[in-house]
């Protein structure tokens, strides 16, 4: 048994680099090493470059080192680079007793996979105008798969979301970069729909056009397509660690549920935000949880949404953390925001809390305010540290402090709030609450 394969055996040649890697995998099943290793030249084509016309499918125990390589996906064409071996075999790919395990592709050295040009799929034109699925522009596209592995590869340029999950479990993924010039909607980086738990995440840098990491239980179309009979689709058990990231107009981390589906356990811990503050319209989160939008069946109920925990998150976002709908029993630790930022805690139409924490909260001067010639005006202090518009239940803020804030709190709904341990310096309007709501700062209410 050999250790390894490589695609530049001559034998192994075919019409193009789809199909010479996948009889390198077809070769490596019958030697048993079930092991490849793509790297940097291609032998078939004399160029320092792999393109990618058809998806290359990986089997189950299989493991594709990528070596110095780079990969683009072929112009003109609608298909994923990477996908699971009945990712277009949606009768197969949906049995329970069909779910592949063990895959691992993991970079070596400087890998990258490019997007390539854009082929004009797009999620007006899905399967309309003689074009195809638009799940086909998933750059990776996983459908029920118990162990999974991708590591240190930078990605640019993908064509839709560039990591797709569905009914996935026991996944890795880690030391992932992202490049997008946002100029097509929705160029995600990793998504997480139905079904998919006990992922660990970390390590993701870059740039996307849309989210960069999506956990979406959703039951669209594409979903109710692609879930797995028999499989839970709740998205639950969710480890995610040291992202420093720019999601353009979206989120750097999203959490989304609706359609009988639940997200629990999810734990993220150092978060940071590096959009450009400059542009006209900013970006909408660091931590966004829940909408009022996106479901087909019935929105999230309460207490669907629960158990998220978030610690050292830093951001100059729109919102730093952003919750709409629901959420219950989850705890955010450690936020820290700059004067360009808009809220610190957002509301976005309603939400219903119970057992919800924040605390330990900085909002402060960037240096941009300090180094003005002169000292700002109020009326040119930007931010509010709470905006908790039209909500219900009970909200816990603990150790908030601010500065060169506009408003302190903002308020209105039949909820109670609740700080402890309130500072904050030159605030045009420190407190607005409505009649409805009761705020209590440090044992007084307000």
């Amino acid at each position: 048994m050999k250790e390894f394969i490589s695609p530049n055996d001559e034998k192994l040649f075919g019409a193009n680099d789809s199909e010479t890697i996948q009889n390198a995998i077809a070769a490596a099943e019958e030697d048993g090493c079930r092991k490849i290793v793509i790297p940097r030249y291609n032998a078939r084509t004399g160029k320092s470059e792999w393109r990618i016309p058809v998806s290359i499918k990986v089997p189950s125990d299989f493991t594709i080192i990528l070596d110095n390589c780079y990969m683009v996906q072929e112009t003109g064409v609608y298909d994923n680079m990477f996908a699971s071996l009945y990712a277009w075999d949606l009768e197969k790919a949906t049995k329970l007793g069909n779910e592949q395990k063990n895959i691992a592709i993991i970079g070596q050295g400087n890998v990258i996979l490019d997007g390539g040009v854009h082929n004009h799929l797009l999620e007006k034109t899905t399967n309309r105008f003689r074009q195809p699925s638009l799940w086909r522009n998933n750059m990776f596209l996983w459908i029920n798969v118990n162990g999974l592995r991708l590591e240190n590869v930078h990605i640019e340029n993908q064509r839709w979301w560039a990591v797709c999950h569905i009914c996935c479990r026991n996944v890795t993924i880690k030391d992932i970069d992202f490049f997008a010039i946002p100029h097509v909607n929705n160029m995600d980086g990793i998504d997480l729909r139905v079904g998919c738990n006990n992922f660990d995440i970390q390590n993701i840098t870059g740039r996307t056009g849309d989210d960069v990491i999506a956990m979406t239980a959703l039951l669209g179309r594409g979903e109710l397509d692609r879930k797995v009979e028999g499989k839970d689709t709740d998205i639950h058990d969710i480890k995610i660690r040291n992202v420093k990231a720019d999601p353009y107009y979206c989120m750097v981390v999203r959490i989304l549920n609706h359609d009988g589906n639940n997200i629990y356990n999810v734990d993220i811990d150092t978060i940071m935000d590096v959009s450009d503050y400059t542009k006209k319209k900013p970006t909408n989160a660091c931590v966004g949880i829940g909408s009022t939008n996106y479901s087909s069946l019935r929105p999230a109920a309460h207490g669907e949404t629960r158990n998220i925990t978030a610690k050292n998150i830093t951001s100059r976002s729109g919102n730093t953390i952003h919750v709409s709908n629901t959420l219950s029993h989850s705890k955010f630790t450690n936020i820290k925001t700059y004067s360009d930022n808009r809220n610190i805690v957002g509301i976005d139409g309603r939400c219903t809390f119970e057992d919800v924490t924040f605390e330990h909260m900085w909002h402060g001067a960037t240096q941009k305010d300090i180094l003005v010639d002169r000292m700002l005006k109020p009326e040119e202090y930007k931010g509010t540290i709470i905006r908790l518009a039209n909500i219900t239940g009970e909200v816990n803020f603990r150790d908030v402090n601010a500065d060169l804030v506009r408003r302190c709190v903002v308020l209105s709904g039949d909820a109670k709030v609740t700080i402890d341990g309130f500072k904050y310096n030159s605030a045009k309007t420190p407190i607005d609450v409505a009649p409805e709501s009761t705020l209590v700062i440090d044992g007084e209410v307000q």
